[in-house]
């Protein structure tokens, strides 16, 4: 980013092994390295965008034998532009460069050997045989490019250069401060800025370049615990009681990487800067402007994934006998339509309900022939309408359906739990360690249907407690197999999608079992916003904070459920604003 090779920017092109042309006596070794055992050379052809400086760079190591040092000379277009003594060893290889001016367009560089040396009758056996080998030949540049044509990633980098009576200090001390307060997230103290710009100091008094000083002050600010953690700062950090407000820079953090996965934009620093940002008229203008924003992406992906565990898609695998068309294309497209589905929620701010019964989705052309709609062709993914169909919001999403599966068929279990855990908030306890395992069932009633050897699993009291909510759930989604394609039959059996809840809800297939779930909103939307709430919180919830949870409840009821409800009133929250310390540790 800095670049402190040079003061401009340059591009390098390298060429090595087979990029390299033998000339004479050079050969190439298996270890990828050119060995010069007679008179000979190796040559590239480069191109040179412009005419200005560049650095001609050969990488080479020398056998040393007879009264002379092994030479290779550079040449350009055929002419000889230096010679260089290399004392280095094949292993060890040192850098033999020159700098010169090129016209624009397309030259030839060789490095040649030119003092070859063979005495097999000499007494000291290592004093025979002189070479030369070559590893790499390569070109930087150009050097001298006008500064508004740097990369525009260089320009907030280094905004000041020393002279005109400005010391190198003072100037690091003025590009380092906005860089300092960038990494850090906040305002910095003149002392840490000092420090910092003492490193640049240092180098250019140890006689390198003020671009290099930066680079070495930037490394440092970069494993600077200030850059690699959200630093909180508390006056009595041991005090659990002395809770307080975060700082408006904290606040800022909170908000972007809640949003965004990212740091705070020069929005939101100005308005820390100036002490508004947690004013609530200021705070929900700026929560809305992020939620619009491109980057809240990071909010359907980090989140949504967290959410619905689709981390998890990366270690399934269906068995591929049984599902030939299978692959990680297609597990790549049942992902990005749960992220689409998501972010469409957000985006159009729509009922968090609608996580349950959106009648619409996003498919590609691999993904549609897998869930059966036509007309849709090409990789880019679009929005198609579910109405009438089967299929409802994420639950009816490949992607679920396949990551709570087994390789070899579905499971109305893992079904179920993973329904109770992310959409209803109510997990299962763990099963006791002596409850037998649903394949011992299968094994004593190997021509039962699924249904049928769960119904035997279940007459276990021990298992029953459990399953009779979980399997019913699961149940309900059993016309999708383990990849999440419709069917009407599991091989001999025909599928029986209905069920009764504990509840006494009874319900026959997927769309009338998601209808149900929708009436729960209460439980969806304390469930989602627990799981909001800690991801935004980066901590998982106590029992303090269920005040605020029931607040935020109350809130998304009263707005109908709107998804920036949820966010407006976790930022608002006490959780989300405040802080406490943690306790003195024993």
């Amino acid at each position: 980013a800095v670049d402190a090779a040079s003061p401009a920017p340059a591009s390098t092109q390298r060429r090595e092994k087979s990029g390299l042309v033998p000339e004479g006596g050079a050969t190439l070794g298996s270890s990828g390295i050119y060995s010069i055992t007679s008179t000979g050379a190796v040559r590239a052809d480069f191109d040179f965008p412009r005419s200005g400086e560049y650095v001609l760079r050969a990488q080479a190591g020398a056998q040393q034998a007879g009264p002379d040092v092994a030479l290779l000379e550079l040449r350009l277009d055929g002419k000889a532009r230096k010679v260089f003594e290399v004392r280095a060893a094949r292993d060890s290889p040192q850098s033999c460069e020159l700098k010169l001016h090129i016209d624009k367009g397309t030259h030839r560089l060789a490095a040649a050997f030119i003092n070859d040396y063979y005495n097999p009758s000499a007494k000291d056996r290592n004093d025979r045989d002189r070479n030369l080998y070559v590893a790499y030949l390569d070109v930087a540049g150009p050097l001298d490019v006008p500064v508004n044509e740097t990369p525009a990633i260089r320009r907030p980098l280094v905004i000041l250069q020393p002279g005109n009576g400005k010391s190198v200090k003072d100037a690091a001390t003025e590009t380092l401060n906005l860089l300092t307060c960038r990494a850090f997230r906040r305002r910095v103290d003149p002392d840490e800025v000092d420090r910092f710009a003492g490193l640049v100091e240092l180098v250019v008094q140890r006689g390198d370049s003020y671009e290099r000083g930066i680079e070495v002050a930037l490394s440092a600010i970069l494993v600077a615990p200030q850059f690699l953690f959200r630093v909180e700062r508390d006056t009595d950090p041991n005090d659990p009681q002395a809770k307080h407000a975060v700082g408006d820079y904290e606040l800022a953090s909170r908000l972007s990487y809640f949003l965004w996965s990212s740091m705070p934009d020069d929005e939101l620093f100005s308005l820390a800067a100036k002490g508004t940002l947690h004013q609530d008229d200021v705070l929900q203008q700026q929560v809305r402007r992020m939620l619009a924003d491109p980057k809240s992406r990071a909010l359907a992906e980090n989140f949504g994934s967290q959410w619905l565990n689709l981390r998890g898609l990366a270690e399934v695998s269906p068995d591929p006998q049984q599902f030939g068309s299978f692959n990680d294309e297609l597990l790549a497209d049942m992902r990005r339509e749960t992220e689409l589905f998501f972010e469409a929620v957000m985006r159009e701010d729509r009922s968090v309900l609608s996580f349950l019964d959106g009648d619409f989705t996003f498919v590609n052309e691999r993904l549609a022939r897998h869930y059966g709609i036509s007309g849709v062709a090409g990789e880019q993914f679009r929005r198609v309408s579910l109405a009438g169909t089967q299929r409802a919001g994420v639950l009816t999403q490949a992607s679920v359906l396949t990551l709570t599966s087994n390789p070899t068929r579905t499971s109305p279990v893992k079904r179920g739990k993973w329904i109770m855990e992310n959409i209803l908030g109510t997990p299962p306890p763990e099963p006791p360690a002596d409850v037998p395992l649903l394949e011992e069932t299968q094994k004593a009633a190997p021509n039962a249907s699924l249904r049928e050897q769960l119904e035997l699993h279940r007459k276990d009291p021990n298992c029953a407690v459990c399953h009779l909510q979980m399997d019913a759930l699961g149940f309900g989604f059993e016309n999708f197999d383990a990849i999440g394609r419709w069917r009407d039959r599991d091989g001999a059996f025909p599928i029986d999608a209905s069920g009764t809840l504990p509840s006494g809800e009874k319900f026959a297939g997927p769309i009338e079992l998601v209808n149900i779930l929708k009436q729960r909103k209460a439980e969806f939307s304390r469930s989602l916003t627990e799981k909001m709430l800690t991801y935004a919180l980066g901590r998982g919830l106590e029992f303090y904070d269920r005040c605020a949870v029931d607040e935020i409840v109350e809130e998304l009821e009263q707005s109908d459920y709107r998804f920036s409800t949820l966010i407006l009133e976790i930022a608002k929250s006490e959780p989300f604003r405040m802080r406490r310390g943690e306790g003195a540790t024993p």
